[in-house]
């Protein structure tokens, strides 16, 4: 109850280590070593010119999260089962390089320094298929679990949050989908209210960095906004990159996404 009260007041929580979950992430570590040396494994993952590693899906896991017969435990599990969610997905292994951020692609000026200087925040989920297009909602997620599985200087571009932000945008988002059809939630662009709801929380939340250990990990409430901070260019000794594996399962009832449970 207590870690249910302070994830829905913050819209985060850290969890402390754990002996179990500290022998999950190494195994997760070895497996993605393994798979980094197909040099053409690691080039489809790269973007930012070189500087992430996007690694959606890239962690063979089983339905439940356990990898090579290692079972997902953790401090987090109670809270992950008081939603009602899908079978965990392949996770993400998402890992930043030393530079961290370059520009992404045909990213343009303005959103190349939404990235660098708001660490491109953004609530997950609300997929733009086209730079500047239209954003709908189409993974309804019911949280974000990350997990680091190496052991990453402090200013390797921690994950961070906006605390309290998912009460400004769980009312924004309920606003938006009252009395829309549910058959039509994914084709509405909800652009505007989200821009316009994010510039509320950069006036009234506070910036939060957010770094774990190996054995250690969080989780962040669907609706706080959160981003990647800049690798701080006096990190120079640390080239085997920040690796945080990332769990985004899917509510089962799209129904209850813009609420804050």
């Amino acid at each position: 109850m207590q870690q249910l009260n302070e994830f829905e007041r913050k819209g985060w929580i850290k969890f402390e280590f754990d002996q179990h979950l500290e022998h999950w992430a190494k195994t997760a570590n070895s497996e993605i070593n393994l798979k980094l040396r197909n040099k053409e494994f690691l080039q489809n993952g790269l973007t930012c010119q070189g500087t992430w590693f996007v690694g959606v899906e890239a962690l063979e896991n089983d339905p439940d999260g356990s990898l090579n017969g290692v079972p997902l435990r953790g401090p987090f599990k109670s809270l992950m089962e008081s939603y009602k969610t899908r079978t965990l997905h392949l996770a993400q292994v998402s890992i930043i390089f030393q530079g961290y951020p370059k520009p992404r692609g045909q990213e343009s000026q303005s959103s190349f320094n939404f990235r660098l200087k708001r660490d491109a925040a953004h609530v997950d989920g609300l997929i733009a298929e086209t730079p500047g297009g239209p954003r709908r909602l189409k993974e309804p997620h019911a949280y974000v679990l990350g997990i680091p599985i190496n052991q990453a200087p402090e200013n390797a571009s921690p994950m961070v949050v906006w605390e309290g932000s998912h009460h400004l945008m769980s009312s924004a988002f309920k606003k938006f989908f009252l009395n829309q059809n549910l058959s039509e939630w994914e084709n509405l662009d909800i652009r505007e209210i989200y821009f316009e709801t994010r510039k509320e929380v950069f006036r009234k939340c506070k910036r939060i960095v957010l770094h774990a250990n190996v054995g250690e990990s969080y989780m962040i409430h669907r609706h706080c906004l959160h981003g990647i901070s800049p690798w701080d260019p006096k990190n120079v000794s640390f080239s085997e990159g920040r690796k945080i594996v990332y769990f985004r399962p899917e509510l089962e009832k799209l129904a209850d996404w813009p609420n804050l449970r």
